[in-house]
């Protein structure tokens, strides 16, 4: 028997852990070849914190170099988003809901990607496909990771699918899905206690079109009064993030979840925001009524000026 790590990408948010440790049970559960153990590409944020405490679920453990390993991708599948040594490590599987990235294998895999919401509503549908049993507390944080995804199905990344495959946890789980959906995003929504480099790397993508590199990270408020009261703090910040990691652009999206819309804070390319929203920027900024997502909003109109 051999140990295979489930992992998601860097800088995890809830989708990515709970997608580690939902396939890595269901893997257990169908197969008895081998071991598959969760693992995390960072440290979880409170969000994440919140769903693991509340159903008691073990945070997994932290691996930050994959040579030598047999592993599956869950939530990811670009070279810019692995952990130090995946090239040196054997890909079995890459689980997925997004666009399709430029990681290479040296043989065939199982590669399983949907346009959907959450990597979660993927993974729970496994179960009920092959009739596997989800325990309560399973089927609770596989709830929460889609309502995370999918900002309790507000964002425009939502489907059928997610909403039908939560409607079918949430029969095993029992809770009120609103109300619980917003105790789930105001765990991540307050920004008190968190410094400007904590903010902008919770949840950081490193992406590249072109050569071109640039970087987005994205905050959930209710509210924008205290992301705004830092904006200077948080741009500073960010202009440095920006230059260690050498990206000619680098932003912040500050989603406020109650009113759907996006303060886009960013330093660098003004002229290739600008053409890629149709909208001048002011002091490093941009105002987008309904922008939700950042893979389906945001990075395709980036990728269509770049």
């Amino acid at each position: 028997m051999e140990n295979i790590y489930v992992i998601g990408h860097k800088n995890p948010d809830t989708d990515s852990i709970v997608a580690a440790i939902a396939y890595a049970n269901f893997k257990n559960k169908i197969e008895s070849e081998d071991e598959y153990i969760p693992v995390r590409a960072g440290e979880i944020n409170s969000e994440t914190k919140y769903v693991l405490e509340r159903f008691k679920i073990p945070v997994p453990e932290l691996m930050t170099d994959t040579s030598g390993r047999k592993i599956i991708l869950v939530d990811h599948n670009e070279m810019g988003q692995v952990v130090r040594g995946t090239e040196k490590a054997r890909i079995f599987e890459i689980i997925d809901h997004h666009k399709i990235g430029d990681i290479q294998t040296s043989a065939p895999i199982m590669f399983h990607a949907e346009p959907i919401g959450s990597t979660a509503t993927i993974i729970a549908d496994f179960y009920f496909y092959h009739k596997v049993k989800l325990s309560k507390s399973m089927a609770s944080i596989l709830l929460a990771a889609i309502l995370s995804d999918t900002v309790i199905f507000k964002s425009p990344t939502t489907t059928e699918k997610d909403k039908l495959i939560a409607e079918k946890l949430n029969k095993i789980a029992g809770l009120d899905v609103e109300s619980f959906g917003m105790e789930v995003k105001k765990a991540k929504s307050s920004i008190k206690g968190r410094n400007a480099n904590e903010l902008i790397m919770s949840d950081f993508k490193d992406l590249e079109k072109n050569g071109y590199k640039y970087g987005i990270g994205q905050i959930e408020v209710v509210h924008y009064e205290e992301a705004v009261a830092r904006k200077v703090e948080i741009l500073k910040e960010l202009s440095a993030v920006g230059a260690s990691r050498g990206q000619r652009l680098i932003i912040l999206m500050v989603t406020n979840i109650i009113e759907e819309a996006t303060k886009l804070w960013f330093i660098g390319d003004a002229e290739l925001i600008n053409k890629a929203f149709k909208k001048k920027s002011e002091n490093n900024e941009l105002f987008l009524p309904g922008v939700m997502s950042r893979k389906k909003q945001v990075v395709p109109l980036i990728h269509g000026v770049i």
